[in-house]
């Protein structure tokens, strides 16, 4: 079989079963947005690597090095919050192309350096190698919290909520934006700004998730949406053995996404439920804590929204159209690493 047809998430299961673990101290291993591992203290110790590829995951005719260092931080900085822990700690390896100009490493490393800041995380280390074209990066990152708050993809029940932070799709449109330079688009340039900055310049919701996390709210799943809303719910349903009704009447969207599909005749709805790169936080959460938590979040200024319901039939997401047309889709849309990418 070909990795193309294996495709990103067979390839990882397939890999899990040839690396078992051994010390009793792992809690976590491959399967979640970290892994997870037990330290002296009632804590736990969260790691979670992610690299970037250019012409996969960036490109340097529309990131600037500030930019693409930014992102390096807060893709990995909203993995370790989707666990309900604190990022502390960091490590690199860049590959390098022979080629590039030392002024765009000093660049890229105030990219870095500001992100590092923003997230509380401190770069200790790593490791530089050549490479003979492309740009890697590759980042590392530690975190930490209470063995109690440990978040996961499983543990979502039938009758919790399906909840998400901020607004859905700008990061996809910005990208679509990005990739269409020569379209001429309908409305404002200041909109259209905003998309393409927020593709850019992900926000990772670690303070959401540490307010979360010191929380009772019965925080039952949760995980970063970084393939796109459909598929990374998906990976909660799995994991928890259940299903889920995702209304899209309930997503939430910026006031610029709405203005340009509405300008552009885009599908709201189904750009921000396929598309990735938005960052926020999906969780579930038990139904009598959703009013407290929706008034607590309206205080602290992050928007939260119910979007759904879990239920107990094992069917994938059940998405419920804006006009009750009811669809199942049992192969969710995202990004996949090793397949076609529409």
């Amino acid at each position: 079989m070909s990795l193309d047809r294996l495709g990103e998430f067979g390839l990882i299961a397939r890999l899990q079963s040839h690396i078992p673990t051994q010390s009793s101290r792992v809690v976590q291993g491959i399967g979640d947005d970290c892994a997870v591992f037990s330290q002296p203290g009632g804590n736990y110790q969260v790691v979670t690597a992610d690299a970037l590829i250019e012409s996969v995951h960036f490109d340097l005719k529309t990131h600037t090095p500030e930019q693409l260092g930014w992102k390096t931080v807060a893709v990995n900085a909203s993995d370790v919050a989707a666990m309900g822990a604190l990022p502390r700690f960091a490590v690199i390896t860049l590959g390098v192309p022979k080629n590039t100009p030392v002024r765009f490493l000093d660049r890229l490393y105030k990219g870095l350096n500001r992100a590092c800041r923003e997230f509380e995380i401190d770069l200790v280390g790593g490791d530089t190698v050549s490479t003979p074209k492309h740009w890697m990066i590759s980042l590392t990152v530690f975190g930490e919290t209470h063995k109690k708050r440990l978040f996961t993809r499983k543990g979502a029940q039938p009758g919790d909520a399906l909840l998400v932070t901020g607004t859905l799709g700008d990061s996809a449109l910005g990208l679509k934006i990005l990739q269409s330079p020569r379209k001429k688009w309908t409305g404002r340039a200041a909109d259209r700004k905003h998309l393409v900055q927020r593709h850019l310049e992900p926000t990772a919701r670690v303070r959401e998730a540490a307010k979360l996390a010191r929380s009772k709210w019965r925080v039952t799943s949760m995980i970063d949406l970084s393939d796109g809303l459909s598929q990374d719910c998906n990976h909660i349903l799995k994991a928890s053995g259940v299903g889920a009704e995702v209304w899209e009447c309930a997503l939430p969207f910026s006031q610029a996404f709405e203005n340009v599909c509405a300008g552009n005749r885009l599908r709201a709805g189904e750009l921000a439920f396929q598309g990735g790169e938005d960052y926020e936080l999906l969780f579930t959460l038990k139904s009598e804590d959703v009013k407290k938590l929706l008034e607590s979040f309206v205080k602290y200024g992050t928007p939260v929204t119910q979007i759904g319901v879990i239920s107990a039939r094992k069917n994938g997401v059940t998405w419920v159209r804006s006009n009750g047309r009811r669809q199942v889709l049992r192969n969710p849309v995202g990004f996949n690493h090793f397949k076609e990418n529409g």
